[in-house]
């Protein structure tokens, strides 16, 4: 394109620099806040002494048994309110059983819960919201849930995967059933009985 008039030149190279600058700026700040996301939930991992997680469980408010292999119960689910207002759900094992991952769901509503699940109603583990891998010999994990507005009573889905003496099973924190044909469990969770304690 030829420009006749030098001052068209000009402002045609004036408006395109404005343009360019203004769309960097746009990118920038749209990488800045991606950046700036808070997590809702952290995970801690460890190691913990027998007596030590028999003493925590004692003093949870709330509390579940962790079933391995659709009848064994391998350890617990427990749950604590924190003074700042939110939550730890830990999974603990039984000496001789350690945690290789550990994937959680929560559902506000218990009578239709929200749970991922497929068309025959079957949990999708991989799709929970909050999940982590562990190294060998954890027996101990916890999830921390910070959340704006904290209901007392909510529908919770953990899964795990342990080792034992005799190998890899999945394991649930011992509950209702799903709909779907295996044996996958969530927990109706009414922490009342935490006020107490907080």
């Amino acid at each position: 394109m030829k420009f006749k008039n030098p001052f068209t030149k000009a402002g045609a190279l004036i408006l395109t620099s404005i343009l360019f600058i203004n769309c960097s700026d746009d990118t920038e700040t749209l990488n800045e806040s991606d950046d700036t996301v808070v997590a809702a939930y952290t995970v801690a991992d460890f190691k913990a002494s027998l007596s030590n997680a028999e003493e925590e469980q004692d003093e949870a408010c709330f509390s579940r048994n962790l079933i391995a292999g659709q009848n064994e119960v391998v350890g617990q689910v427990t749950i604590d309110v924190n003074q700042d207002g939110s939550w730890t759900l830990t999974y603990h094992t039984l000496e001789g059983w350690s945690l290789q991952e550990t994937h959680l769901s929560l559902s506000p509503d218990c009578e239709n819960p929200t749970f991922p699940v497929t068309k025959t109603g079957n949990p999708k583990v991989g799709k929970f919201e909050y999940a982590a891998s562990h190294e060998n010999g954890i027996d101990t994990v916890e999830y921390t849930i910070y959340q704006d507005s904290f209901s007392w009573e909510f529908c919770f889905a953990a899964h795990a995967v342990v080792e034992g003496p005799k190998g890899e099973e999945t394991a649930w924190a011992e509950g209702e059933s799903f709909d779907g044909k295996n044996w996958a469990m969530y927990v109706h969770a009414f922490l009342l009985g935490c006020l107490q304690q907080t």
